[in-house]
């Protein structure tokens, strides 16, 4: 989406700096999340995951401060370096933006941290307002919310040892009515990628 983006460490830090630069290698580096700064007089701190808007003006980020892999995710304007009082705990760190650049989907776990709730956030509001998409109600299924490669789709997928369910909407529509592909029936799995007008199965 136009841009490079770089995970490095410096010399004598313990935490990442996610960086990005324009078009090139050769242009201009813009720091967008020093992990140092943030994680100063926390006895444990880590960033789980980072995710940039379609527009490349907003950014989600997760962290966690406890070590048991439970994020709380948080949002930044790029263009102002502003970090917008959006705040989403309970977490597996990962949040997926809409083409809208105002919706992300992210996944909550449960008492036994099986990722099994994906919600809807709008950019904001308070998280107590945001809406349970899908809750998956099988405990031996997990769930993972993704966009497709094209970026035309956001699919949720829920998981067993032997078994697959894929239901999508388009990314462009987060009202949409969610599609599943097949429904789940034991000892098939499968996964789900999007090119042009076609979807392709595996």
């Amino acid at each position: 989406n136009e841009y490079w983006y770089i995970v490095k460490f410096l010399e004598g830090k313990e935490h990442p700096v996610f960086t990005r630069k324009s078009q090139t290698l050769e242009n201009a580096e813009e720091i967008l999340l020093d992990v140092n700064v943030l994680a100063e007089g926390q006895k444990f701190f880590e960033v789980g995951s980072v995710a940039v808007s379609p527009n490349n003006n907003l950014m989600s980020y997760s962290s966690d401060t406890m070590g048991r892999r439970i994020y709380n995710l948080n949002f930044k304007n790029l263009e102002t370096g502003e970090i917008l009082q959006d705040q989403i705990p309970n977490t597996t760190g990962k949040a997926v933006w809409a083409n809208d650049n105002e919706h992300v989907f992210y996944i909550r776990k449960d008492e036994s941290l099986r990722a099994f709730q994906v919600y809807m956030h709008q950019l904001g509001t308070d998280s107590s307002q945001d809406v349970l998409v899908f809750h998956e109600e099988d405990d031996t299924f997990d769930v993972n919310v993704f966009k497709t490669k094209s970026l035309e789709y956001i699919f949720i997928s829920s998981s067993s040892t032997i078994s697959d369910e894929q239901r999508f909407i388009p990314a462009d529509n987060v009202l949409a009515d969610w599609k599943i592909i097949q429904p789940r029936i034991d000892d098939l799995e499968y996964s789900v990628e999007h090119y042009q007008d076609e979807f392709y199965i595996i």
